[in-house]
């Protein structure tokens, strides 16, 4: 686990201190040669992470991630089955529903499309109109997306009814996986266990 998050992860793209910061700088022209630095090993990002998001349909080391984030401080916002199973490992969670107001629907399709969660994910840091719209909204920064997702091709493969089959299409996290990416310089995505076992 410490691998990962502490103090470093192991992709040189994932990799985050948890309470160490990135040196700002600006989201135009130099981010794109620190990215491309970021990607090739030169550079070690390091994101301050106090806000995490986790949402898994695989739970595989999901107690020992919980606890080590619980023992940096990190506020963890999560959803449904995984909320439920951080808080039966003694975990403090705020449940995404909780956060943004609005309940789950729809039989869970719709948990995490939500403007507080994709505002939390997408706005650039240090943006002064991003930063005064976040804070007339109440968005928080969400600086860690941990999400697998559901096994479309396991359900295919095991023969399942076409229902079955569309209701394993993941929706919400792929969502949060290109939000996550798309602001690479102020968000880490976890998105297998394999990454945090």
């Amino acid at each position: 686990l410490k691998s990962i998050l502490g103090p470093r992860l192991s992709h040189p793209r994932l990799r985050v201190g948890l309470n160490t910061c990135r040196s700002r700088t600006r989201p135009h022209a130099s981010m794109g040669l620190q990215t491309l630095a970021t990607v090739t090993g030169e550079v070690a990002d390091k994101v301050e992470v106090k806000t995490a998001l986790i949402s898994v349909f695989d739970k595989e080391g999901l107690k020992e991630l919980g606890e080590f984030l619980a023992a940096q401080k990190v506020h963890v916002l999560s959803t449904g089955g995984t909320a439920s199973k951080l808080r039966e490992y003694g975990c403090t969670v705020q449940d995404v529903a909780d956060y943004t107001g609005s309940p789950e629907i729809l039989d869970g399709r719709v948990k995490t499309l939500h403007p507080k969660v994709h505002g939390g994910l997408l706005a650039a840091r240090g943006n002064d109109k991003h930063e005064a719209e976040m804070g007339e909204h109440g968005i928080r920064k969400i600086d860690l997306v941990v999400v697998n997702l559901y096994p479309f091709r396991d359900a295919v493969a095991k023969g399942g009814d076409f229902a079955h089959c569309i209701e394993n299409i993941d929706i919400g996290g792929p969502a949060m996986i290109r939000a996550s990416a798309k602001n690479n310089a102020y968000v880490s995505i976890v998105s297998s266990p394999s990454q945090y076992k």
